[in-house]
């Protein structure tokens, strides 16, 4: 069975548009790589870590509105959560930051665009012809 020049139009028009529609059209960070800490944000962290009694503070400011029965203010929060992740950082040596691949960022586009260009060209030759063999029978 060989393809119409309307299915294979379609399919060209679904395989433009499916970047699009799926949302990988759009860039934004999809990598991670490993940023190692300097001397000085070592010293920082150390310094911020010695202040807050190794996160402890964060985290009973967090207790202390619990218990009392008062709202959570949200700052607090994330002050225990950056804390905890500077205590990994200074541990680990560094961590990972995201970025942007271009490599990883044309490939998701492109299996994007193919998957739902075969798609619909698969869609496109089947259902004319299912209907074809229903119709006669």
């Amino acid at each position: 069975m060989r393809p119409s020049r309307t299915a294979v139009g379609l399919a060209i028009m679904v395989a433009v548009a499916a970047p699009f529609v799926a949302g990988t059209s759009e860039p934004r960070a999809n990598a991670q790589s490993w940023v190692a800490l300097t001397a000085e944000q070592r010293a920082e962290i150390a310094a911020k870590l010695d202040s807050s009694k190794n996160c402890r503070y964060f985290e009973t400011q967090v207790e202390a509105r619990d218990v009392l029965g008062l709202k959570v203010d949200s700052k607090d929060i994330e002050d225990a959560l950056q804390c905890h992740r500077d205590q990994d950082a200074l541990r680990d040596g560094g961590e990972m930051r995201p970025g942007f691949s271009l490599p990883r960022y044309l490939a998701v586009n492109a299996a994007v665009a193919i998957a739902s260009a075969l798609a619909v060209l698969l869609l496109a030759m089947m259902v004319p012809a299912l209907f074809r063999r229903y119709a006669r029978g």
